[in-house]
């Protein structure tokens, strides 16, 4: 298992049901900080507190977002970074049963599909579970290869962790096609 957090945290909390959870839910379970952003913005930026901070296990799992003026904006975007980081950096061991299960979902889901999380935390548990071999892992996916690389390499954030996860076990970089 590759993770950030104590195992113990994650299945405490179920890693997918929060990803399944709408977003009222979701923040239900997170500590919700609210501050002043820094840079430009005009007067409306310095004088409100429209900058939001989510964090899930205690602050081990945090996302923020202070691109907006609007409070509500930062918020949802925080959200939808706190889903990503959630399915980026929290692993658990499949099911028996599910090692070669295909996804059931769409493939052509973008970043900003709440199911996009869902999809990209099935996929990289099963990178996981195959020490990180991409052809293993496609062909357990029941995609090519090609096809499995072209989608992970559409997302910036999931390729840094899937090098950066084979650089620790002295696998070579993938490299974007």
């Amino acid at each position: 298992m590759s993770s950030s957090l104590p195992h113990s945290t994650a299945t405490r909390l179920d890693r997918n049901a929060l990803l399944d959870l709408d977003d009222e839910a979701l923040l239900r379970h997170c500590r919700q900080e609210t501050y002043r952003g820094s840079g430009p913005g005009g007067q409306h930026r310095n004088k409100t507190d429209s900058a939001v901070r989510l964090s899930l296990f205690e602050g081990n799992l945090a996302a923020s977002c202070a691109d907006h003026r609007s409070q509500h904006r930062n918020r949802t975007e925080a959200l939808r970074r706190l889903r990503l980081t959630l399915a980026l950096e929290v692993r658990l061991p499949l099911a028996e049963d599910l090692e070669t299960e295909d996804w059931m979902g769409s493939w052509s889901l973008g970043r900003k599909d709440r199911r996009y999380a869902g999809f990209l935390t099935h996929v990289l548990d099963v990178l996981a579970h195959h020490d990180w071999a991409v052809g293993v892992a496609a062909a357990g996916l029941g995609v090519s290869t090609g096809k499995l690389i072209r989608i992970l390499a559409q997302d910036s954030q999931a390729w840094n962790t899937i090098n950066q996860a084979r650089s620790k076990i002295d696998l070579v970089n993938l490299r974007r096609p």
